[in-house]
């Protein structure tokens, strides 16, 4: 056996340069995929202190650098139709930080309140509706869901990075309850759907 490997010592020492430069492939391939994924935005979308339209919509930054949310849209789908509306400026305090509009840095880890369900959605269904005031709340009758969109700049990333969450609407006892459609927030990390946020973002202007 060891006249074999002394005769084929320059074969041997071929393949274990091939076998290493395939170990050191796939962990260069390892590293870039990690390196990738901490480098994502990460960008949830939650409901909390309620469980119907009265309960608070946060929002939270899990990605591992600051983003700056640059714009929110919430779509609102009922029996009547369908429409979308931007609901960057509010229309109602927020509980944290009391400002006119919901633009604004959040750091790696933070959360914050954007408002109640309900004043994220009246200014889309009396948009769609063609209502000049409030929305009563017979109006709400015909929800049957709506999605919450978020727009943000992320780290020094010239494209978008953004984030949606869909809410399904459930009639119980006289009461409209929310239940997210999925268990996660869908991230938007596609560069087609990047550019598209641009388009929404100058419609928001």
């Amino acid at each position: 056996m060891w006249n074999w490997i002394a005769s084929n010592h320059q074969v041997i020492g071929a393949m274990a340069n091939i076998a290493m430069l395939f170990v050191w492939i796939a962990y260069l391939q390892v590293f870039v995929s990690s390196y990738r994924r901490q480098k994502r935005s990460k960008i949830l979308i939650n409901r909390g202190a309620g469980s119907g339209l009265e309960a608070r919509c946060l929002i939270s930054n899990m990605s591992a650098e600051a983003i700056y949310i640059e714009s929110l849209i919430v779509s609102v789908e009922t029996t009547d139709g369908h429409w979308s509306y931007p609901v960057t400026e509010l229309l109602e305090g927020r509980s944290d930080l009391e400002l006119a509009t919901r633009q604004g840095p959040l750091q790696t880890g933070q959360l914050i309140d954007i408002g109640s369900f309900q004043s994220l959605i009246q200014p889309v269904l009396r948009r769609g509706m063609g209502l000049d005031g409030t929305v009563a709340p017979s109006d709400l009758d015909n929800l049957v869901a709506f999605e919450i969109k978020v727009i943000a700049v992320h780290g020094s990333e010239d494209l978008l990075s953004g984030a949606v969450r869909r809410f399904d609407v459930i009639r119980q006892q006289n009461r409209l309850l929310l239940k997210g459609h999925a268990v996660a927030t869908q991230q938007i990390r596609s560069r087609r759907e990047r550019k598209r946020l641009e388009d929404e973002v100058k419609a928001d202007l």
